[in-house]
C-alpha cells in the first residue's frame, strides 16, 4: 500500500512540476509577444509622425562605401565589447577570442528578442559550458555591464547638459542616476542578501558571486582598469559610426553630439518595454537630433541604417546560437 501511494505522489509531483513548467513558458511567450507588440505600436507610431516617402528617397542615395565604412568601425566596437568581457573572465581560466565572439554573437541576437538588453546576459549561461560557475559568470558579466552602465550614464548626463531644456535634463539625470546606484547597490553586502532572499533556493548556483568580484578587486585590477579603458572607446566609436551612416545619406553632424546622442539611445534601450528598446531608442534619439536642426526623416534614416546592421549581425548569432542548441542535442 505503501508503495502505491509514493507512485500516486511521486506522479502528483512530476505532474506539479510540468504544469508549472508550461506555466513559466507561456507566461515567456506572452510576455515576449507583448513586449514585440508595443515595439510594433511605437514604430507605426513614429512611422505616422514622419515622410516615409522622404525616408525611402534618402535611403535610395546612400553612399554604399561609407555604409561598409560604419559596418566596419561598428564590428570594431563590436569586437572591443567582447575584448572586454574576456580581459574579466580571463581572471578566472582563459578563452580564446574566438570562442568570446561566438558566444557574444549568441548573446547579441538574444538581445535583439528580449527587452532591455536582457539577452545579452546569456553570456552567464553560455559560460556555464566552458567551466564557469553561474555565481562567477553573473559577478564578471555585472562588472562588465555596470562599468559601461556607469561611463555611459556620465557621458549622457554631462552630454544632456547641451542638448536638453532643463525638465527633461532633471528628469534623464534622475533615471540615470538610479540605475548607476541600483547597479552599485548590487555589490553591497545588504545588497547581496536582498538578492539571495529573491532568488531563495536557487541561491546556491551563484555561491561564487562574492568570491568572483573580490578576486578581481584584489588581484586583477589591472584587467578591471583595462575594461574601464575600453569602455571610455567605446561611445567614440559609436559616435563615428553614427556620423558615418549620417554622412552617407548626405548630412554632416557634430561628431561631439554623435556621441551624446547614441550614448544616450544606449541608456535608453535598456528600459525593458520593447526588445533591445526597438522604437523607443530611435524615437528619443530622433527627437534629440531635430533639436539640433536635422529633420525627423533624416535621423529616422539614419536610424533605419543602423537597424538594419543590427538585425544582420543578429542573424549571424541567431545561427551561432542554434548551432550551439544542437551540439547539445
Amino acid at each position: 500500500m505503501s508503495s502505491i501511494y509514493k507512485i500516486y505522489v511521486h506522479k502528483n509531483e512530476r505532474n506539479y512540476l510540468n504544469r508549472n513548467s508550461f506555466k513559466k513558458k507561456v507566461n515567456k511567450r506572452l510576455k515576449l509577444l507583448i513586449e514585440g507588440i508595443i515595439a510594433i505600436i511605437v514604430i507605426i507610431f513614429l512611422l505616422s509622425k514622419l515622410n516615409v516617402g522622404e525616408i525611402i528617397n534618402i535611403l535610395k542615395e546612400t553612399n554604399l562605401l561609407l555604409l561598409i565604412l560604419a559596418i566596419l568601425f561598428f564590428l570594431i566596437s563590436f569586437f572591443l565589447t567582447v575584448l572586454g568581457v574576456k580581459i574579466l573572465f580571463d581572471s578566472i581560466h582563459p578563452l580564446s577570442f574566438k570562442e568570446w565572439v561566438k558566444y557574444s554573437l549568441c548573446g547579441f541576437s538574444l538581445g535583439l528578442i528580449f527587452p532591455g538588453r536582457a539577452g545579452d546576459l546569456s553570456i552567464i549561461y553560455l559560460a556555464k559550458k566552458k567551466g564557469f560557475d553561474y555565481g562567477t559568470s553573473t559577478a564578471l558579466t555585472l562588472v562588465d555591464k555596470i562599468s559601461t552602465l556607469i561611463i555611459f550614464g556620465i557621458i549622457a548626463g554631462i552630454g544632456s547638459f547641451t542638448i536638453l531644456k532643463s525638465t527633461e535634463l532633471y528628469l534623464g539625470l534622475i533615471v540615470g542616476a538610479l540605475f548607476i546606484i541600483l547597479g552599485l547597490f548590487l555589490f553591497t553586502p545588504t545588497g547581496r542578501k536582498i538578492i539571495r532572499a529573491i532568488i531563495g533556493k536557487y541561491a546556491i548556483h551563484f555561491k561564487g558571486f562574492n568570491k568572483a568580484f573580490t578576486e578581481l578587486i584584489k588581484n586583477h585590477k589591472w584587467r578591471l582598469f583595462l575594461n574601464i579603458i575600453i569602455t571610455l572607446v567605446r561611445p567614440i566609436i559609436n559616435g563615428l559610426v553614427t556620423v558615418i551612416l549620417f554622412k552617407a545619406i548626405g548630412i554632416d553632424v557634430s561628431f561631439l553630439f554623435a556621441i551624446i546622442i547614441s550614448t544616450i539611445t544606449i541608456i535608453v534601450s535598456l528600459v525593458p518595454l520593447t526588445p533591445n528598446g526597438i522604437g523607443i531608442k530611435e524615437g528619443v534619439g530622433i527627437y534629440l537630433f531635430t533639436i539640433l536642426g536635422i529633420s525627423a526623416e533624416a535621423a529616422a534614416s539614419m536610424y533605419a541604417l543602423t537597424l538594419a546592421i543590427y538585425l544582420s549581425l543578429g542573424v549571424i548569432g541567431i545561427t551561432l546560437y542554434t548551432l550551439e542548441l544542437k551540439k547539445e542535442i
